[in-house]
This record gives structure tokens, C-alpha cells and sequence, in this order.
């Protein structure tokens, strides 16, 4: 029988990113403003987040925490989900409300395939599977495992959940122990009320020196719902164009900041980031201009 755990981000993540700068390119409508971004990509070590990567699939790492997300582009065929319209899915029960009529989506893992050196970051519940079918959560650890299996440079880390499978804590600075264990356990890392809250943790597991974003608390449109025809909505958020940033999504932004300090840059946009916490503004003497870095990184991920 296959070994699993070869799947799970471990202790040799741990620092593999020391010294190194990550690009990152969020959702948010400022990653469109960037003239240059295709050379900042080619020269830099870059990770997008969720459908992002249908518009820049020249990145070298993708991770996402949503279980619709994660079915969409890593089914390969046709595939059903039923929308969430509400409620909870804790450890021993569940009360929820849903389209009892599913709807029928195409898998993209043809996206993920078209670099071959892409690693791809599946952030799963450690429980249960209920979700599997629906527009909500996160991807169950053991479903994450099987995509892995199918798809190589696929990785597995997990998002915490307590005793009855709730999500709280969340990244806080109102919650001590969250900032304390940020980023140090992959199997637990604290949910931050987006991908995002993954992502910066998953970084500062690896050693990160430095972090530059865009498209990260902007204010405005998704990026995918205007001028990128490429990039079709899925149909449970097909009226969701405006962001709208919930309270631990805050507290999420603010626990980056807290861990991060000066070394957490934003290229372009960031206003909601702005308004809450003293971010420094990065320009481009914080990138590279040749990909030798990047490409040493490259190295160290397939040797994994």
C-alpha cells in the first residue's frame, strides 16, 4: 500500500524558502494594473491563489482552501455539486440547507497540467467528508490525498478545526495562541477566513524572507469578473463581483501584519489592508530581475 503521508506538507518544507522573496498574486482587481507582471513572474518564485490561476498559469505554485474550488480544477471529468444555502457541518452532526438540484461542472485539471513543475497546495478539513458535494468548507484530507495521488506536485496541508469541528480560533491578535503558532504546524494551521490566511502561513512555514503581494485587500472587482473572458464564474457565485471582507478576514490581515511586519509588501492595491494595519509599500527593487533564485527554488520543490 502507497505511503500517504508522502502527501502532507512536512519538516522538509520546513526553511526550504530561506533567503527567498514570494510574489504573490491574489484576487483582488490590482493584480490587472501591474504592465509588467508576465517578467515579474518569469523572474520571480510566484504563487496565486483559487481560479487565479486560470488568468496567470505561469506560476509556480497554487493553493487553495475551498472544496468547490479544489473539485473544480482537480476533477478531470464531469462532476456534481450541490449549493450550500446555509448552516453547519460540525464533527458529530450537521444541520444544513441546500439546492437539492445539483449542478453539473467541468473539470479543468487540464489547467494544472500545463506546467509540469507547478506545485499545487490542497488546504483539506481533517474532518469529515460531508462537504464533498457541496459549495462549502474544505476539501476532506483523504479526497485531497486521492487528487494527489492523480496529480503530481500535489500537497496536502490542513486547516484547524476544535474538538466539535469548528473554526475557532481564527487568526487573531485577539486570540494570543494564533499568533504565537502561526505558520508552525502544517497540519494545523489557523483558519484566517480566506485562502490567504493559508497561504501567508504556508510561507512563513517555508522560511519566506520577504513577501510581496497584489491583488490582496483591494478594494473593488474580482479579477475574474471583468476583462478576462478566459475565466468563466462558476455558477455559485456567478453575482459575487464586489469583495466583501468579513470580521475574521480581518482579523486575519492584521495577524499577518503582527508576524510579518516590513517584510510583507504590497506592489499594488491593498486599501482595505491599508485601513487596518501599517503595511510598507513595495516597488520593484523588492523582485528580481533574473530568475536564477527562483529556479534554485524550483530545484529544491522537485527534489521534495
Amino acid at each position: 500500500m502507497e505511503d500517504i503521508n508522502k502527501f502532507y506538507i512536512n519538516n522538509h518544507w520546513k526553511n526550504i524558502a530561506k533567503g527567498h522573496t514570494a510574489f504573490c498574486i491574489l484576487g483582488g482587481p490590482s493584480s490587472k494594473e501591474i504592465d509588467n507582471i508576465d517578467d515579474i513572474i518569469a523572474n520571480n518564485f510566484t504563487i496565486t491563489v483559487n481560479r487565479s490561476i486560470e488568468v496567470f498559469p505561469n506560476a509556480d505554485m497554487f493553493i487553495t482552501s475551498d472544496n468547490n474550488i479544489a473539485r473544480e480544477y482537480f476533477e478531470e471529468g464531469e462532476f456534481f455539486l450541490h449549493k450550500f444555502k446555509g448552516g453547519k457541518f460540525l464533527k458529530n452532526q450537521a444541520g444544513f440547507i441546500y439546492d437539492e438540484e445539483p449542478s453539473w461542472i467541468k473539470g479543468k485539471r487540464n489547467i494544472l497540467l500545463q506546467n509540469p513543475n507547478l506545485i499545487k497546495i490542497i488546504a483539506c478539513n481533517d474532518f469529515p467528508s460531508y462537504n464533498t458535494p457541496f459549495t462549502t468548507g474544505q476539501l476532506y484530507k483523504y479526497k485531497g490525498i486521492e487528487y494527489a495521488k492523480q496529480v503530481n506536485n500535489t500537497y496536502i496541508c490542513v486547516e484547524y478545526r476544535n474538538a466539535q469541528g469548528e473554526s475557532h480560533p481564527t487568526l487573531s491578535p485577539n486570540f494570543p495562541e494564533t499568533i504565537e503558532k502561526y505558520g508552525t504546524d502544517p497540519l494545523s494551521f489557523y483558519p484566517g477566513g480566506n485562502t490567504s490566511g493559508i497561504l501567508f502561513q504556508l510561507l512563513w512555514y517555508m522560511g519566506f524572507s520577504k513577501v510581496v503581494v497584489v491583488g490582496y485587500g483591494d478594494k473593488g472587482k474580482s479579477i475574474r469578473s471583468e476583462g478576462y473572458k478566459e475565466v468563466v464564474d462558476s455558477y455559485w457565485d456567478k453575482d459575487k463581483v464586489e469583495f466583501e471582507w468579513s470580521n475574521s478576514e480581518i482579523h486575519g490581515l492584521v495577524s499577518h501584519y503582527n508576524k510579518w511586519g516590513d517584510n510583507f509588501k504590497i506592489l499594488k492595491g491593498g486599501e482595505i489592508c491599508k485601513e487596518y494595519a501599517n503595511f510598507s509599500l513595495a516597488n520593484l527593487k523588492d523582485l528580481h530581475i533574473a530568475p536564477d533564485n527562483k529556479n534554485r527554488l524550483i530545484n529544491k520543490f522537485c527534489n521534495l
